[in-house]
């Protein structure tokens, strides 16, 4: 049975401390993982249609842990018809509800796109209910599922509301990011990385262990301990999505470097270890 999903960003300081990170204050452009997932949405390359100009006009859409709604604004700029965000926290959204009044107000005319945001908790949401059933185009969820601990029962839900095939020969899509597994599987992690001295010359290394012992964590993070999460492998996230109806269309094991953030300021840029897990997958029937 699991346990009681921890609601850590209506915690007054940790939501105060989440706001200043750069991907809080400046959206997509200050994520540096974004482009890659990004290239995961706008080009299905699995699709019988092939490349398309635009495969998000007029698409349905669920953002699951949408935060400020950074993406649900971009899906909506992109033609999506209707999007709905879904998070557990209360302030995150407030703040979304607050950037979308902001919109709505200063575009003329008024965006087409119907966006709605809902109160849900990912341990416990329900999309096989009647009205959801094959009702999306695409499930996206953006560094969330890393507080879940039944992704089993997550990816069995998200099959659920996805399309399962059209007139057009499309399928409804599943792209996601978590933190990488490597990162989330020190037991007592801190200090983050450790020096050795190797060959006369000392020597960054990241303190991997447990990497195969799956289940909670806790760690201090914004200044906040306790915050719950729980580790998986790479296999176990695949393997859920194989046996929950999903072909696998793309994996990136994204790692940051000097290349990949230049002009960003969020963390430094080390090559060591990936920093997080970028996946796309397709409903199989």
């Amino acid at each position: 049975m699991s346990v009681e999903s921890q609601n850590i960003y209506d915690n007054p300081e940790f939501f105060s401390a989440y706001g200043d990170l750069p991907r809080s204050q400046h959206g997509l452009p200050a994520i540096p993982e974004w482009p890659i997932l990004e290239e995961m949405i706008l080009n299905p390359k699995s699709s019988p249609v092939g490349l398309l100009e635009n495969p998000l006009k007029g698409s349905r859409i669920l953002d699951l842990g949408c935060g400020y709604g950074w993406f649900i604004r971009w899906a909506r700029e992109k033609g999506a018809g209707y999007v709905k965000g879904v998070d557990l926290s209360q302030n995150m959204i407030n703040r979304a509800k607050e950037f979308e009044a902001e919109i709505n107000h200063l575009v003329v005319p008024a965006p087409t796109t119907e966006v709605i945001f809902e109160i849900d908790d990912l341990e416990t949401i329900n999309l096989s209910q009647c009205h959801e059933q094959g009702l999306y185009d695409l499930v996206y969820s953006s560094l969330a599922f890393h507080y879940v601990e039944d992704i089993v029962r997550l990816f069995r839900e998200i099959h659920s509301c996805l399309k399962k095939g059209s007139t057009h020969g499309r399928r409804g899509r599943f792209i996601f990011s978590v933190e990488h597994p490597i990162l989330t599987a020190p037991v007592h992690p801190e200090p983050a990385y450790k020096m050795i001295r190797e060959a006369g010359e000392d020597r960054k290394v990241w303190p991997l262990n447990s990497y195969t012992s799956e289940g909670l964590r806790l760690s201090t993070w914004l200044g906040v301990e306790g915050v719950r999460k729980y580790h998986r492998t790479v296999q176990t996230y695949v393997t859920a999505l194989l046996e929950n109806g999903f072909v696998l269309t793309g994996l990136k094991e994204w790692c940051r470097s000097k290349e990949n953030v230049a002009g960003q300021s969020e963390g430094n840029t080390d090559g060591h270890r990936p920093n997080f897990l970028l996946i796309s997958a397709e409903v199989r029937e």
